[in-house]
C-alpha cells in the first residue's frame, strides 16, 4: 500500500511538470489476485479560443418602411469603432433587505443606444436623410451629376424622422438593431486628415440576425480636409486649421407609457441644436471677424464646402455643401497656450429666424434617385 501511495505521488508531480494527463487502468488478476497498473500518455485538454479582430467587424444599414419594422440593409459602412448595444434599465427596489447587501433588480425599460464612427463619403445620402429627415427633389445638373438637398424636418404632428435597421456582424455573433434614429452627428475635419462622422443612435430592440447578402462598402473616396473651405457670407475665411459641425436632434428616447410595455415610445425630435467650431491662424483679418461677429449680436450666414479628388465627369467633382443662413458667434478666443503658432477659435450657433431653412446639406454625386 505504501508503494502505491509513493507511485501515485510521483505521477501527480509528473502531471504538474509536463502538463499531461494520465489515464490509469487498474485490473486484478483473477488467478494471482495481484493488481496491475497501466499508464497511457494523452494530450493536455485545453480549449483553444480564436480571438476576434476589430478589422473583421461589419456594419450595414437600411431605412425602415415603418418604425421598428426590420428592413434589409442597402448600404455597408466602413467603421473605425462602434458601441451599439441593448440597454436594459435595471432598477433596485430600494428597500431594506434585512441582510448585508442590496436586493435583486428588475428590468424596467429596454432600448438600444450607442454610436459608430466612419468617414464622410459622397454617396452617404442615407445618413443625411436619417439625420435631417427631408430630402427634396433631385436636380439634374445635365453633366452626369445630380444634386440631393436635405433639410431639417418640421415640428408638425406628423413630422417624424425616418428610422433604420442597423446590422452589426462581430464574427462571434451578428445582431440587428431596429427602430434606430440618428440623434446626433458630429462632422469634423482637421489638417492632414479625412472628414469624419461620429453618429449617435437611439433605437428600440436588439435581436440575433445576419448581414444582408449582396451589399458592399462604397467604392468612393472619403472627403478630405484639403478639399474643404468655409465662408462667412460670400467671403472665404482663410487659414482654417480645423472645423467641426455638430447637429443634435435632442431625441426624446426615454418616454415610456402603459402602451409601450418594457420598451420606449418612438423617439421624436426636440429643439435642434447646431453648432460650428472653427480654428484658424490668428491674423488681422481673423481679429476683424471676431470684432464683427462676437462683440455684436448680429446674425450672419456661413457655409462649408468639401470637394472630392474624384470626378463624376470631367471637371465635375463629387461635393458637399453645408449652409447655415442665420447664426451668431457665442465664443471667441485667441489666447496664448504655449510657444506654438497662435490660433483663433470661434464657436458659431445656428439661430432659427422662422423664414429660412435652419440648415441645408447639398450633396452632388452620380445617383439619379432619392435616398
Amino acid at each position: 500500500m505504501l508503494l502505491l501511495l509513493l507511485l501515485g505521488f510521483s505521477f501527480a508531480l509528473m502531471i504538474l511538470y509536463y502538463n499531461v494527463s494520465l489515464i490509469v487502468s487498474i485490473t486484478k488478476s483473477k488467478k494471482a489476485g495481484k493488481m496491475t497498473i497501466f499508464f497511457e500518455k494523452t494530450e493536455s485538454i485545453k480549449e483553444i479560443k480564436k480571438m476576434v479582430n476589430g478589422n473583421s467587424v461589419k456594419l450595414q444599414i437600411g431605412e425602415e418602411s415603418s418604425y421598428a419594422i426590420i428592413a434589409d440593409a442597402t448600404e455597408q459602412i466602413k467603421i473605425s469603432s462602434e458601441s451599439l448595444k441593448a440597454a436594459y434599465n435595471k432598477v433596485d427596489e430600494g428597500l431594506a433587505t434585512g441582510g448585508r447587501g442590496s436586493g435583486k433588480r428588475q428590468t424596467m425599460g429596454i432600448g438600444v443606444e450607442g454610436s459608430f464612427s466612419t468617414l464622410l463619403r459622397p454617396d452617404m445620402g442615407l445618413l443625411l436623410k436619417l439625420l435631417l429627415g427631408v430630402e427634396g427633389e433631385i436636380v439634374d445638373n445635365s453633366d452626369g451629376s445630380y444634386k440631393h438637398t436635405f433639410t431639417a424636418i418640421g415640428t408638425g404632428l406628423n413630422d417624424s424622422l425616418p428610422s433604420a435597421s442597423i446590422r452589426v456582424d462581430r464574427v462571434v455573433s451578428a445582431f440587428v438593431y431596429n427602430g434606430c434614429k440618428v440623434n446626433q452627428i458630429s462632422f469634423s475635419a482637421a489638417a492632414g486628415d479625412y472628414v469624419k462622422a461620429d453618429v449617435t443612435i437611439a433605437g428600440r430592440t436588439e435581436s440575433a440576425g445576419t448581414l444582408t447578402a449582396g451589399v458592399s462598402p462604397s467604392p468612393r473616396k472619403a472627403f478630405r480636409f484639403a478639399g474643404g473651405k468655409c465662408y462667412k457670407g460670400e467671403t472665404e475665411i482663410a487659414d482654417i486649421t480645423s472645423m467641426t459641425v455638430d447637429y443634435n436632434n435632442n431625441l426624446d428616447s426615454q418616454t415610456q407609457t402603459t402602451s409601450t410595455g418594457d420598451y420606449y415610445a418612438e423617439p421624436e425630435c426636440g429643439t435642434r441644436e447646431i453648432s460650428t467650431s472653427l480654428e484658424m491662424l490668428y491674423s488681422a483679418s481673423v481679429e476683424a471677424i471676431r470684432e464683427a461677429v462676437y462683440k455684436t449680436d448680429d446674425t450672419f450666414s456661413i457655409s462649408l464646402t468639401f470637394e472630392s479628388d474624384e470626378e463624376i465627369a470631367a471637371g465635375v467633382p463629387y461635393s458637399l455643401k453645408i449652409s447655415i443662413p442665420c447664426c451668431q458667434c457665442s465664443e471667441a478666443d485667441a489666447n496664448m497656450g504655449g510657444l506654438e503658432t497662435l490660433k483663433q477659435s470661434l464657436t458659431i450657433n445656428a439661430v432659427d429666424n422662422l423664414s429660412d431653412e435652419l440648415i441645408t446639406f447639398e450633396l452632388t454625386n452620380d445617383r439619379a434617385t432619392v435616398y
